[in-house]
């Protein structure tokens, strides 16, 4: 017994393990390394692992919209997360614990771009034991993530679109056609009370590129139609199939479907019409539609017509459908072009002012597609509202939404596809504008006497005489290209890359709700008459001598000479003359002509498209008795 008590004392002074000194020391080290063998290996051990004091957090963007940082909560040592991830885009950030006994456990939300829900993650991480993490996404997206545990974690998180395209329809509506209920009281089809069947597949939908949709409404009566031409709605879905636009799909371009009723084209390719599928209408003719506020447009009109019973909202193609109405003017007073929110779902066009009431189809494909480009997220200078930009060719911008010119070809209706900018303070005549690519380009010259133009330049000159002078400088200029009185560094834009294809009402489950009450400040006729046509006449100078010569054409005093020109489109820019052969001098006033014998005047003018006018000359026959130096 003795013997026995003596070997317990010396387990219980060795710390239990029966072993002393450097013995005990590598049992405990040999336990150690299986325990964390075993966590290593997944086994039921790693559920009691050490996560340890150190988490990193990986973030992908693989959606369409930019994130910036919003609020955020985190118990450990201060960190750097980042202030933006753009579309795309993977940020890390790494998070310490530091002396904090209960781990990393914090959350942070990001904003994401033109939208009112946030991307929300949350993390606890403790000291020992399993990690845990959060997630949630805004409608139209989905958040998910992977690892994050073991010593010292990575956590992935990642942010994503609903649909394949990040168009805002899901891949199952595309594939099988959907049951919405609008949720109007409306008569129902379909397996339940109030559903309405959006037959997608039908209408042309793709899984693999994304798709647009827009059900346009139209004001008639007996006399005139809004109802958008045929060749007007294919001028705008041809741009947009043909469109550089390739983000979240394999291969380019946006499959555009325009109702515009029964007997409206659904396939251009095929030439197969909407028939049965349609639900757009012919709505009765009205002066104005709606009224404004200090200069804001009230949706009111437009959204009573929207959700009348058997009307849009009715359809249950809100969450899907664009809703647009061609309509004669808006408010009385009104001869503004058309309107829309930037972004949103809601468009309208009014060309009640325009040709024969209804625009050519120029003005119509220009004005739909610069409508739905508001919708679409871009303003008139593409992420500004500086308009007239001369290297900006959108249909956003004034200069071009009637229609972009290339040569012989007019009414191109296209987004700009490039981002150029241009300093109106150091401007280079010797080159042309990189973001053209074919299109001519139009800059504004002002006239002596007030007022001013926008003057088209030919792409195939390759030369721009900016400041209006009718010379193409070596040397830089500055001018106000864009006529807004200021000399500013003019921004470009790449339209087709910044698009935001779920907008408003599309993607979500609601009916869609009322446009806030909207700027009103598009395009008027006066406006488009301020875009000079493409100018390719010189211009035609005359010289007129005083006092007339006599019936043998000879003068018997001194002569003064005055040239006179003009341009039937673009404007005359620069008259010259060269009197003697001294040289050519750039026409200001009256010219004097002295001294006896034939003097020769050669003269000159160019216009604001840089057309040249043929040299033209004058022989002044001088006979009396001065004989002073001959000067001008």
């Amino acid at each position: 017994m003795k013997t026995q008590r003596h070997a317990g004392a010396a387990w219980r002074r060795a710390g239990g393990t029966g072993l002393s000194g450097p013995g005990r020391l590598t049992l405990l080290g040999m336990l150690a390394l299986v325990l964390v063998t075993l966590a290593a290996a997944g086994t039921p051990a790693a559920a009691a692992q050490r996560s340890g004091a150190m988490l990193t957090v990986r973030f992908t963007n693989n959606s369409d919209r930019d994130l910036t940082l919003g609020p955020f909560e985190y118990n450990g040592c201060p960190a750097a997360l980042p202030n933006h991830i753009n579309a795309g885009a993977t940020a890390s950030w790494t998070l310490h614990a530091c002396n904090n006994p209960r781990g990393n456990i914090g959350t942070v939300a990001f904003n994401v771009y033109r939208e009112s829900g946030r991307v929300n993650i949350g993390w606890d991480a403790p000291l020992l034991g399993a990690a845990g993490y959060t997630a949630s996404a805004p409608p139209g997206y989905v958040i998910s993530h992977s690892g994050g545990q073991g010593l010292d974690p990575t956590v992935d998180f990642t942010f994503d679109c609903n649909s394949t395209t990040c168009d805002g329809i899901p891949d199952s509506w595309k594939r099988n056609g959907v049951y919405i209920n609008p949720a109007d009281g409306s008569a129902h089809t379909g397996p339940g009370p109030g559903l309405k069947f959006i037959d997608l597949p039908a209408m042309g939908a793709t899984v693999n590129k994304p798709d647009i949709f827009v059900q346009t409404d139209w004001m008639a009566d007996k006399t005139h139609s809004h109802a958008l031409s045929p060749e007007a709605i294919k001028r705008v879905v041809t741009a947009f199939a043909n469109s550089p636009y390739h983000r979240h799909s394999p291969s380019t371009g946006i499959n555009l479907h325009v109702d515009a009723g029964r007997d409206s084209v659904l396939d251009f390719a095929a030439n197969t019409t909407w028939g049965d599928l349609s639900t757009a209408r012919q709505l009765p003719e009205t002066k104005n539609l709606g009224t404004s506020v200090n200069g804001l447009y009230q949706w009111n009109a437009f959204n009573t017509i929207k959700t009348e019973t058997g009307g849009f909202k009715s359809t249950g193609r809100a969450p899907i459908f664009h809703y647009a109405i061609s309509a004669h003017n808006l408010e009385p007073g009104s001869e503004s072009s058309g309107i829309a929110p930037t972004p949103g779902s809601d468009l309208i066009v009014s060309l009640g002012s325009f040709a024969d009431q209804v625009g050519t189809v120029s003005e119509q494909a220009g004005t739909f597609m610069h409508e739905l480009g508001h919708d679409l997220n871009l303003e008139h200078g593409g992420n500004d509202n500086v308009n007239h930009k001369p290297q900006y060719f959108s249909v956003l911008n004034y200069a071009y939404q009637m229609g972009l010119t290339s040569g012989s070809t007019t009414g191109n209706t296209a987004f700009s596809d490039r981002s150029t900018a241009l300093d109106e303070t150091s401007l280079d005549e010797r080159s042309y504008p990189a973001s053209s690519g074919d299109y001519d380009v139009k800059h504004y010259c002002a006239n002596p006497g007030g007022g001013g133009a926008f003057v088209t330049v030919p792409a195939a000159d390759k030369q721009v005489d900016w400041n209006c002078d009718g010379l193409i400088s070596e040397n830089r200029v500055s001018y106000d290209v864009n006529g807004d009185g200021r000399h500013t560094r003019l921004t470009g834009w790449d339209d087709w890359g910044n698009l935001l294809l779920r907008v408003g009402s599309i993607g979500t489950s609601a009916s869609g709700s009322m446009p806030a009450p909207t700027t009103e400040n598009e395009m008027t006729p006066a406006d488009e008459a301020m875009n000079e046509p493409l100018d390719t006449t010189p211009p035609v100078t005359r010289a007129t001598t005083t006092p007339r010569p006599d019936a043998y054409g000879v003068h018997h005093s001194d002569v003064t000479v005055a040239l006179t020109a003009k341009d039937d489109v673009s404007g005359v820019a620069r008259t010259e003359y060269d009197l003697d052969g001294r040289g050519w001098k750039h026409y200001t006033s009256r010219i004097k002509v002295r001294g006896d014998g034939t003097h020769r005047l050669l003269f000159r003018s160019v216009d604001h498209a840089q057309n040249h006018e043929r040299v033209k000359s004058l022989d002044i026959r001088i006979r009396n008795d001065h004989h002073g130096p001959r000067h001008a």
